[in-house]
């Protein structure tokens, strides 16, 4: 039997290693765009043949990652190439959300603060990073739309964070 402090070192680990894959997911997503489409969808479509399970709930999430970013287009916040959301950013919501659901019960067991403070900077972060690398612009400027979509991210993190820990209640 593993104790509390093992189990914590595991927990730690498979967040990290799944933070390091999502990444990568990441990087291929913003620096190849529309050209490595192809890529990320085969990506996907491997993990989620393996994983059926997952499509459903992964389903859920990407969705209303893309409403949320939807609107921020909508209203100006970013500004992509086209009108609309760019494919390989709605392939990138769908790898996050494979992300979040295979270490969902990791991010149930974590303080709400640390995740809500996580997703809040590191989604806010996340879209500077691709802004500096060319795949999104900020027309109202760099502070005001970081602070934007830093308080966008805070809601979805905690709404994430709520549907995470009942989903996991249920499962257990």
């Amino acid at each position: 039997m593993k104790t509390s402090c093992e189990t914590s070192v595991l927990s730690t680990k498979a967040l990290v290693a799944g933070g390091l894959l999502f990444n990568g997911f990441w990087l291929l997503a913003v620096l190849g765009q529309n050209d490595w489409i192809g890529l990320l969808a085969a990506m996907l479509l491997i993990v989620w043949w393996r994983y059926p399970a997952a499509v459903r709930k992964v389903l859920v999430i990407a969705l209303a990652g893309c409403v949320m970013d939807s609107a921020l287009t909508f209203t100006g916040i970013y500004r992509f190439e086209s009108s609309f959301l760019p494919v390989w950013l709605i392939l990138l919501w769908f790898g996050f959300a494979t992300f979040v659901w295979f270490l969902r019960h990791n991010l149930a067991g974590y303080p709400a603060v640390l995740v809500l403070l996580a997703g809040s900077v590191g989604g806010a972060g996340s879209y500077l990073a691709g802004k500096q690398l060319g795949a999104v612009s900020w027309p109202a400027g760099d502070t005001l739309t970081f602070l934007i979509v830093a308080v966008c991210w805070l809601a979805f993190s905690g709404l994430l964070l709520l549907w995470i820990r009942s989903m996991t209640k249920k499962e257990v």
